[in-house]
């Protein structure tokens, strides 16, 4: 099989701006053209690449796609790239019709600059038609006769499942419950690859980690737009809570900026190494987790209310899934062991289960116990710690979940299809009680355009 479109696309790209380079080159030396304009397309070679390296190499997909959707955006840096390209094509073209002959380059001429004009004339109304998703982001809301009574010992939370595609403009929110689909609801929302509880218990937080340049709060029961706020830079982490809102953009490769306001006013910004995966605050304290991917390690900043850096720790420990206050000590979930740090005296401690391959996932205080699910090579499951870190129960399921979470008296775990992409459903939804680990329902989620990213669990079904 030959080389896939896109890199041949690629191929091309890097020819045409290699040889618009050598050429401006050589006709500087030579001097056999207006001189001005060989200069330009010089410069805008390497003004081309500085102006999309650092968008290319944050987002990790396909540039091309990525310039496509930014355009759409009316994001300005990807405007100034296609203003330098069509100079490039441009200057191909002056040059043909330079080394063509006066006469058919007067009627070249003639001809394109009517192509110029039209491309300024409708470039404001592509940037509109981007940017018009407003309140019509809940383009439709498909409802499904809902579920029979609930037996008081049955789990009886609604969940919403998350469909997406980082450079797709439709996404799907499935909302269920523990027996079949409620609704599916479609959203002219760009690349929304997270959702989360936001402030109140009705609103649901949208944003992306890829791509997607806006945060939506939606209302989960009229499903309307209750706030629609653009960013700068894709998200790595978001929570609201109360009159806490904590932000994480993923700015570049070097360089992550944590965002914490109350009562919607900035209380401060600052600038950290990449890469932030969890923010908790606790007390006088916000905790920032950030991982230091290439050398599997991570590093604890802790900072005031003003956001200046009370402590920096050092972690062996990577991959922060959740952190949580359990007896006064900070725990997280990392990789290979869980990280606890007291806050009194700063010393860190780490409890394991002996095998390097574990992966801790979701925390859960719950009275007086900590409850952790985890993954292991080819299987996964929770366990019970006291405030002695002592194991108290635990319990384990044959293969590896997708993602869990747990709520209430229950653990949701979300398997993927056997089959895989041959599969007739996008996953499977088991819901296992807390305490005994028995299977209290189990469903498949239905497919949908795009692939099932997340999901989340709710307040109880009235």
């Amino acid at each position: 099989m030959g080389p896939s479109a896109p890199l041949w696309m690629s191929m091309l790209y890097y020819l045409m701006c290699t040889a618009t380079l050598l050429a401006g080159v050589m006709m500087l030396v030579k001097g056999t053209v207006r001189r001005l304009y060989s200069l330009a397309a010089v410069l805008a070679v390497p003004l081309f690449f500085l102006n999309n390296f650092h968008t290319i190499a944050r987002v990790g997909v396909d540039p091309f796609a990525y310039w496509q959707q930014s355009l759409i955006e009316g994001q300005w840096w990807a405007w100034l790239s296609l203003a330098l390209f069509l100079y490039i094509v441009w200057y191909w073209a002056w040059l043909v019709q330079r080394i063509g002959g006066q006469k058919e380059g007067q009627v070249w001429w003639k001809r394109q600059r009517w192509i110029w004009v039209v491309l300024a004339a409708t470039a404001p109304a592509i940037v509109y038609w981007g940017q018009n998703v407003g309140d019509s982001i809940v383009s439709s809301v498909r409802t499904y006769e809902p579920s029979k009574a609930h037996l008081s010992k049955d789990p009886s939370a609604r969940i919403f499942f998350l469909y997406s595609h980082p450079l797709a403009r439709e996404s799907y929110i499935v909302e269920t419950d523990e027996h079949r689909v409620r609704k599916v609801v479609t959203l002219k929302a760009v690349g929304i690859s997270r959702l989360s509880p936001a402030s109140s218990t009705k609103e649901l937080l949208l944003w992306s980690d890829y791509t997607g340049r806006h945060v939506y709060r939606l209302n989960r029961d009229t499903w309307t737009l209750v706030d629609q706020e653009a960013v700068s830079s894709p998200l790595s982490f978001a929570s609201m809570e109360g009159e806490w809102e904590i932000r994480s953009l993923n700015q570049d490769v070097n360089t992550h900026k944590l965002e914490v306001r109350k009562g919607g006013k900035l209380l401060f910004s600052k600038r950290f190494p990449p890469y932030i995966l969890q923010v908790l605050r606790a007390g006088p304290h916000f905790y920032v987790f950030a991982d230091v991917m290439e050398q599997e390690h991570g590093v604890l900043y802790v900072l005031d209310q003003r956001g200046s850096v009370v402590k920096e720790i050092s972690l062996p420990t990577s991959f922060a899934r959740s952190m949580a206050v359990f007896h006064g000590r900070l725990v997280i979930a990392t990789k290979p062991r869980l990280t606890i740090v007291d806050p009194h005296s700063w010393r860190v401690a780490y409890w394991g289960m002996g095998q390097e391959e574990t992966q801790f996932d979701q925390l859960y205080v719950k009275g007086d116990t900590l409850w952790v699910s985890y993954v292991q090579r080819g299987k996964s499951g929770w366990l019970a710690l006291n405030d002695q870190f002592k194991v108290m129960e635990k319990h384990e399921l044959p293969s590896v979940y997708w993602e869990a979470r747990f709520y209430g008296d229950y653990v949701y775990a979300l398997f993927e299809p056997q089959e895989g992409n041959k599969a007739d459903h996008a996953g499977e939804m088991n819901i296992f009680h807390l305490r005994t680990g028995q299977l209290a329902a189990k469903f498949t989620l239905p497919k949908q355009k795009h692939n099932l990213q997340t999901f989340q669990v709710m307040d109880e079904i009235q």
